[in-house]
């Protein structure tokens, strides 16, 4: 099983306040250090849910969670009893949890794009770029394929920079997890918001992916 939580981060400032008491010192530090206010929240708003559902899961304290960085940077909790990670755009927060097998994650909000075809032969396969050529919505086209593409990226631990985007060709707004690379699959997913696109990749292609959308109070 793979669950996914599209969480809004529109919450008034002592539901904030209480969920930043979720996390740790250093934690609360690093999104202090955020310019803008929608970044700080969002900061919080991951971060204390991902110590609030892996805690519900372990039947643990989410304050005594420690958790690790891989090489390329990608957290994960020291011991790997559950494996997450975790995506933001405009109000909402992506996380995905597994007890069975590595996962990725990636939500997009829909934004001007200044040469959405450019940005397609630049980072996706010659298939994907002719789907973003054909779409009647180029943009659409574009955030549906390019979710799926970082979700599986991030699965890896490897993150955008290093991979090799056009070596790889990704199902297009499939929702069910369909193999890729390196035995990696992915899935589309709806985060249930207009404007939204998010994908979800796993190591292991067979899992059944529950998604649920609340907001960061529930939290509490």
């Amino acid at each position: 099983m793979i669950d996914v939580y599209f969480i809004d981060v529109n919450v008034t400032n002592d539901v904030l306040d209480a969920l930043a008491n979720l996390l740790t010192i250093p934690e609360r530090a690093r999104a202090n250090r955020y310019r803008f206010a929608d970044d700080r929240r969002r900061s919080i708003v991951a971060r204390a849910a991902t110590r609030r559902f892996i805690g519900r899961y372990l039947n643990a304290d989410p304050a005594t969670l420690i958790f690790d960085e891989e090489e390329f940077g990608k957290p994960v909790l020291r011991g790997r009893a559950v494996e997450f990670n975790a995506s933001h755009s405009g109000d909402l927060v992506a996380l995905a949890f597994s007890t069975e097998t590595a996962v990725g994650v990636d939500v997009e909000r829909r934004r001007q794009l200044t040469d959405t075809l450019a940005l397609a032969r630049r980072y996706f396969s010659a298939e994907e770029v002719s789907i973003v050529e054909r779409a009647a919505d180029h943009g659409e086209a574009f955030f549906a394929i390019w979710t799926a593409k970082e979700a599986i990226v991030k699965a890896s631990g490897k993150g955008i920079g290093t991979g090799d985007l056009h070596g790889f060709t990704v199902p297009f707004r499939d929702p069910e997890l369909r193999p890729v690379i390196d035995g990696w699959s992915v899935a589309a997913i709806d985060p249930n918001r207009d404007g939204y696109y998010a994908a979800v990749a796993a190591r292991d292609g067979e899992r059944r992916i529950a998604a649920r959308s609340i907001s960061a109070a529930a939290l509490l």
